[in-house]
């Protein structure tokens, strides 16, 4: 069975690279071997990659696909811990190019969760439920992020 991350986490950014370079590939890439990088996949399993190595495998992965997902997740994480704190508003194209990273992770939990066998109907449990939730708050913030730039940018 398929474990449901949290959206934005770590091991959810390193599922995203695994399924886009392969786990061969990615443990290629970063030195590792490729149980190494399914385990980073996996919040149970203790260990995540350094610095240096999430970034080897965001330059690899934006390469092939024009995203980053450690980045990224890093990116949403600090936002999310430091969301009192007001910050300038971004440039309007800037803001937007989240969408698509945000949208894609919203999919991606929708469609594993609907992984069912053919015939039967579609539930999801509720950590299921709780991730897909979580993903559709983050699209609301970026897409608040986006109008707000566009209004600082009207004049």
């Amino acid at each position: 069975m398929t474990k449901t991350r949290v959206p934005d986490s770590f091991e959810e950014a390193a599922l995203e690279i695994v399924r886009t370079l392969s786990a061969a590939e990615a443990a290629r890439i970063a030195g590792l071997s490729p149980q190494t990088m399914r385990d980073y996949t996996d919040a149970d399993r203790p260990g995540r990659p350094t610095l240096q190595t999430a970034l080897e495998l965001d330059v690899a992965c934006f390469e092939r696909m024009g995203r980053a997902p450690f980045f990224e997740s890093y990116s949403r994480q600090l936002a999310a811990r430091t969301r009192d704190n007001q910050r300038p508003v971004g440039d309007v194209l800037v803001e937007a190019l989240d969408l698509p990273g945000a949208v894609g992770r919203l999919l991606d939990l929708i469609r594993r969760s609907r992984a069912t066998k053919p015939g039967t109907p579609t539930t999801i449990s509720p950590s299921e439920s709780n991730a897909i939730m979580k993903a559709i708050k983050v699209q609301r913030r970026e897409l608040d992020d986006v109008e707000a730039a566009v209004a600082a940018a009207t004049k």
